[in-house]
């Protein structure tokens, strides 16, 4: 019996053994674990966005069919924030159907952030043990800061978010001399696909970084902190040379509307600490209003950035404190009274200052440093009394479900895919059919309450199915006011309908030949005035369209716009080139070898 017992005891101990991470036979199981897990938690968190059709809500509408229009490729906007994400989600909607790649995307980001911050886990613990690993992966998604981006549609910050740990790694590596340059790259590559957003997040990431390990590794880090700046650069030409070009700037009004706004009776500061405050209130987690939830969410952040940087200064890591610093000192100066004049010439006469007004985004650091924070507790606790690590790991999981109730299950159902009526679609693909010209969009808003959407805000769909040039409202609707859009005609339209003309002649005005009539769009719409305006050429209960016979010509693209595009492209084709020259080089010399024996 002694003997049976004994050799089980072997047996499971040689079994357990092959599954570390330690060994080279276990390390499939390092990455499977988490991955899988990611997925699952992933997975829980959009619910009823993984169902059949495609989620609508606020900035996030994608089009039920594969159509690269001239909004997704920036050629009628001034300033094309929607630049290159839009043609992203065509190109793989043609690979994967819309449907299909949209999931996948929300997926893979999700899980691409829970990964990452595993990863940065291991960086600081290379022998971390799973339930610090499960932690991390609950708590790197399951926050209020993914919660209120993923409300208002925003995934190209949340692509941002869930890179920006990959990137840090690679530069941290890159500045070490233990890792590649061309990691680097490829980090800020895949984060130009999100557009403006995403690229800055991350590149303040890595120039923060480098700029801490400038002192130690003076060379390596300006390497490392000149291709993350060369890749943003060129693969965000595309949208950064018609923008500059436009000399659109931010508006004072805007720099108040898209400031922290609290979500918690702590106020603006208790609740930026928890990775909340996202300026639309809208997207404010209810349970977030309930003070001890508030004070315990703060409580658990604080620890956990202190867990982070407690850990970073025991392996004299200090290169990844440097983009928290960083995030938390846009947040700072944005918020304190001190600044406000500063935050606002930042915005405002800076080059390029928009993209900073949305500055609670650049908490991203901030929370995957709580997040791995929440790993590195577990690992301290396990060291020191290890039959308490599962009742950490446990007790820290389900208290951050439990801070965060909202995320299960579509964010409570506020995603939630639906299906594009087939007679809206059909009349959306007719417009491309007609004769040459501009189409003005009506209602004069571009937010929308579809009822086959059940009646959620969201963006217009109209620029993104309809392929042709579409003039729309690009003011932002706010309880505190309107946030002014960057195009000059569609602002000439808005000035005439507040003068009193009617909506269709305010776009006949300004050389649109078709009205585009969304009449499911739960906004009002005179059909009659409509109708009297010109000849119905679409006449679909979703959507109406007149031609007005006032003009052919079409706005042509800004040659910015051109020459920007084709300097993406090619860094993107470099840089595909360059990673096929490395897979290549190092698989050859074995093909070689092996050839020769």
């Amino acid at each position: 019996m002694r003997r049976v017992r004994a050799g089980t005891a072997v047996t499971a101990g040689r079994v357990l053994a092959s599954l570390s991470p330690a060994r080279p036979d276990g390390a499939w199981f390092a990455v499977l674990a988490p991955l899988l897990g990611s997925v699952v938690v992933a997975a829980v968190i959009l619910g009823p966005a993984l169902s059949r059709g495609v989620v609508l809500a606020y900035d996030m509408v994608w089009s039920p069919d594969a159509r690269l229009t001239p909004f997704a490729t920036g050629a009628t906007t001034p300033a094309p924030r929607a630049v290159p994400s839009d043609a992203f989600a065509w190109l793989a909607s043609l690979v994967l159907t819309p449907q299909l790649a949209q999931k996948l995307i929300l997926l893979a980001i999700l899980a691409a952030a829970s990964m990452g911050a595993v990863a940065l886990l291991r960086e600081l613990r290379p022998g971390a043990s799973g339930l610090s690993v499960a932690t991390v992966v609950v708590a790197a998604v399951w926050n209020p800061f993914v919660s209120e981006r993923l409300v208002i549609g925003q995934w190209t910050i949340l692509l941002g978010y869930a890179v920006l740990p990959w990137a840090l790694r690679a530069a941290r590596r890159s500045v070490a001399g233990v890792g590649s340059t061309y990691a680097v790259t490829v980090a800020m590559g895949v984060s130009g696909v999100g557009g403006v957003n995403s690229v800055v997040i991350v590149l303040l990431g890595v120039l923060a970084l480098a700029l801490v390990d400038l002192g130690r590794q003076p060379r390596r880090a300006v390497v490392t902190a000149a291709a993350a700046l060369a890749t943003g650069l060129v693969g965000s030409a595309a949208w950064v040379l018609p923008s500059l070009a436009s000399q659109t700037g931010a508006s004072r009004s805007s720099v108040a509307a898209f400031a922290p706004s609290a979500d918690t009776p702590l106020g603006t500061w208790g609740s930026l600490l928890s990775g909340g405050a996202i300026w639309n209130v809208a997207a404010h987690p209810s349970a977030r209003a309930v003070p001890l939830l508030a004070v315990v969410a703060a409580a658990l952040a604080v620890g956990g950035l202190a867990c982070f940087a407690g850990e970073v200064r025991r392996r004299d890591a200090w290169g990844l404190l440097g983009p928290v610093m960083a995030g938390a000192a846009v947040v700072v100066l944005s918020v304190s009274p001190l600044t406000e004049g500063v935050w606002t010439w930042t915005v405002t006469e800076l080059p390029g200052g928009g993209v900073f007004r949305d500055s609670q985004k650049f908490l991203a650091a901030w929370m995957l440093a709580v997040a791995v924070g929440t790993g590195v507790a577990v690992e301290m606790i396990k060291a020191r009394v290890r039959t308490l690590a599962p009742v950490a790991a446990v007790l820290v999981s389900g208290l951050l479900v439990a801070l965060s109730p909202q995320l299960a299950w579509g964010v409570g159902g506020r995603l939630d895919a639906r299906e594009v009526p087939p007679g809206y679609r059909s009349a959306a693909d007719r417009v491309s059919d007609l004769p040459p010209g501009e189409v003005g969009l009506l209602p004069w808003s571009q937010y929308r309450r579809y009822p086959w959407n059940g009646d959620r805000v969201s963006l217009t769909l109209g620029p993104r199915i309809i392929d042709r040039p579409v003039l729309f409202d690009d003011s932002l609707p706010l309880r505190t006011g309107v946030v002014p859009g960057e195009s000059d005609r569609a602002a000439a339209v808005t000035r005439l309908i507040d003068g009193g003309v009617a909506p269709v002649r305010a776009l006949q005005s300004v050389g649109v030949r078709y009205v585009a009539a969304e009449l499911d769009a739960g906004l009002p719409v005179d059909q009659r005035a409509l109708r009297a305006a010109g000849t119905v050429v679409i006449d679909d209960p979703g959507l109406m369209v007149v031609d007005l016979a006032s003009s052919v010509s079409e706005p042509a693209g800004s040659r910015w716009l051109t020459l920007g595009w084709g300097v993406t492209l090619l860094a993107v084709l470099v840089l595909v080139a360059v990673g096929v020259g490395r897979v290549l080089g190092r698989k050859l010399p074995v093909g070689l070898l092996r050839s020769r024996a």
